[in-house]
C-alpha cells in the first residue's frame, strides 16, 4: 500500500514539474515572437493575441500528456481548462518575464496618462470646485477627483477619493467603489508607494477574467522589484477577495447586532423609567387623597 501511495506521490510531482517546465517554455516562446514583432512595428493587442494564437498548438501534447485521467471526455475537458488557465495567467506573467512585454504595457499606461494631461484644464477643475461646494457628494469628490489626477496633483486626488469613499454608502463594496479604489492604486504607484497600491488590486480584483487586474498588479509589484514568483494564482487572489468581503460582512453584521442590543436596551431602560414615574405618581395621588 505504501508503495502504491508513494508511486503516485512521485508520478503527481513528475507531473508538476513538467508541467511548469512546459509553461516556462510556452512563456518563452510567446515572448520571442513578440520581440519579433515588435522589431517590424510597434506591439497592438493583436499582435499579443497571434503570437498566443501560434504558439499554443506546438503544446497541446504537452498539456495533455500533464493530465492523468483515464476517460476521455473528462480528459479533453481537463485539457481545455488547462489551456484557458494557461492563457489566461499569460499577460501578468509576461509582464515578469518579458522585457518586450512589459515594457509595451507600461508605455500604454503612461501615454494614456500624459495624453490626459495634456488636455487638461484648470477651469475644469474650477467647475467641480463648484460642484464639491453646491452638492458635497460621493460622485461630486470622485469626478474632481479625476481631474486633479489628470492635472497631475496627487496629494488633492488622494484626498478627494478618500472623501469620495467616506461619503459612500457602499463604500465596504469592493465591486462598486472599484473605480475609485483604481484611481486611487494608480496615484499610489506615481508616489512609488507599490505594496499600498497591490493591496488594492488584491481588494477590487473580482475573478479569472479579471485580467485588467492582474496585468495592473504585476506591473506595480515588477516595479518594485518583484519576480513572478510573487504573482499569486487567480484561485488564491479570488479566495483572498472572498475572505475580504466575508470579513467585511462579518463586521457589518456585528455592528448591526450592537446597534439592535443598544436600541433594545435603551427602548428597556425608558419603559423602566416609564414604570417608575407612574408608580411615583399613583403614589403621590394616594398620599394626596389622603390629605
Amino acid at each position: 500500500m505504501k508503495k502504491i501511495v508513494l508511486y503516485f506521490i512521485v508520478i503527481m510531482g513528475f507531473l508538476s514539474v513538467h508541467a511548469q517546465a512546459y509553461k516556462s517554455a510556452f512563456r518563452a516562446d510567446v515572448c520571442s515572437c513578440l520581440e519579433e514583432e515588435s522589431l517590424k512595428r510597434p506591439l497592438t493587442e493583436n499582435a499579443f493575441k497571434t503570437c498566443l494564437r501560434e504558439t499554443l498548438p506546438t503544446y497541446a501534447d504537452q498539456i495533455d500528456a500533464s493530465i492523468i485521467e483515464a476517460d476521455p471526455q473528462q480528459k479533453y475537458l481537463k485539457g481545455q481548462l488547462a489551456r484557458k488557465e494557461l492563457l489566461l495567467a499569460m499577460p501578468a506573467e509576461l509582464i515578469y518575464t518579458c522585457d518586450v512585454y512589459y515594457k509595451h504595457i507600461d508605455y500604454q499606461r503612461t501615454s494614456k496618462k500624459l495624453i490626459a494631461r495634456e488636455n487638461a484644464k484648470e477651469s475644469e477643475l474650477e467647475r467641480y470646485d463648484q460642484m464639491v461646494a453646491l452638492t458635497p457628494t460621493a460622485m461630486a469628490y470622485y469626478m474632481r477627483a479625476q481631474v486633479q489626477f489628470k492635472l497631475g496633483n496627487l496629494k488633492e486626488t488622494e484626498a478627494d477619493i478618500k472623501k469620495s469613499l467616506e461619503l459612500n454608502p457602499n463604500k465596504e463594496n469592493f465591486k462598486s467603489t472599484r473605480h475609485e479604489l483604481k484611481l486611487l492604486a494608480w496615484v499610489y504607484e506615481e508616489q512609488e508607494r507599490y505594496t499600498d497600491a497591490i493591496a488594492l488590486y488584491d481588494k477590487i480584483y473580482f475573478g479569472e477574467l479579471d485580467l485588467e487586474v492582474l496585468k495592473l498588479r504585476a506591473l506595480a509589484d515588477k516595479k518594485s522589484g518583484g519576480t513572478i514568483a510573487n504573482m499569486p494564482s487567480a484561485q488564491a487572489l479570488d479566495e483572498s477577495n472572498k475572505q475580504a468581503q466575508a470579513q467585511i460582512i462579518k463586521e457589518r453584521q456585528d455592528r448591526l447586532n450592537k446597534d439592535v442590543l443598544k436600541r433594545t436596551n435603551t427602548n428597556a431602560s425608558r419603559t423602566s423609567s416609564n414604570t417608575s414615574e407612574k408608580k411615583t405618581d399613583s403614589a403621590a395621588l394616594k398620599k394626596l387623597f389622603k390629605l
